[in-house]
């Protein structure tokens, strides 16, 4: 039967291809591919030391299913575990209303990610079991409990949250770890994680380091 389900498929497939607009490529992350090779070249180079792969912010999980697939193949997923906190329930009012009244920034600009659900979020990585979702507000969630932290994307936008957040990754951060920072963009909507950013930078003496538009890099040495 197999035989001749393959060439159906394969006609399928033409006819999808040459007369629809279905086999156009399309890019789904949210952030520049040349983010997304930082995030696996940080990993291999922090492959060997011991502790955790947290991300904060994970909307869908796009970015997460990119990382824990290479994890998957590259045979890690024994040697850690991968944390993904989120609210998974959009923004908190407290930080979109700092946007707002401290920052100038247009709240309807600002909503987002409010289709998101914990549970649908959790089933959708069942394949992944060395993915651990936490349901948190990440100013507030205690990384100790975590650590040790050895590599961190941390996509949260606004600036309350990552100004809160910055100094107990980097307490819970091992010795050569690094905390991947997106968004780190001036004068634009989330501006909040470039001042924040930059802020953290100074208050640490760390020279700060941006790769492409808006990957912002911290290294603890």
């Amino acid at each position: 039967m197999s035989s001749f389900i393959k060439p159906i498929k394969e006609t399928l497939k033409a006819i999808a291809f040459r007369y629809t607009r279905l086999g156009v490529p399309t890019y789904p992350y949210c952030i520049e591919p040349i983010q997304l090779a930082t995030l696996i070249n940080e990993f291999e180079r922090v492959k060997h030391l011991p502790g955790n792969i947290v991300e904060i912010g994970v909307a869908r999980g796009l970015t997460t299913r990119f990382i824990a697939e290479h994890i998957k193949n590259q045979k890690l997923a024994n040697s850690l575990e991968y944390f993904a906190i989120d609210t998974f329930d959009s923004f908190t009012a407290s930080d979109l209303d700092y946007e707002v009244k401290s920052r100038g920034k247009n709240l309807q600009e600002l909503r987002g990610f409010e289709y998101n659900d914990f549970e649908v979020w959790k089933k959708n990585f069942v394949a992944f079991p060395f993915v651990k979702a936490i349901q948190s507000d990440c100013s507030i969630f205690d990384y100790a409990s975590i650590a040790p932290i050895k590599l961190v994307f941390l996509d949260v936008d606004l600036y309350l949250p990552i100004q809160k957040t910055l100094p107990k990754l980097f307490e819970a951060l091992v010795p050569g770890g690094a905390i991947v920072v997106d968004d780190i963009l001036n004068n634009t909507t989330y501006d909040g994680a470039y001042q924040a950013y930059m802020e953290f930078c100074a208050t640490k003496g760390i020279l700060p380091k941006v790769i492409g538009n808006r990957c912002g890099i911290i290294y603890k040495d």
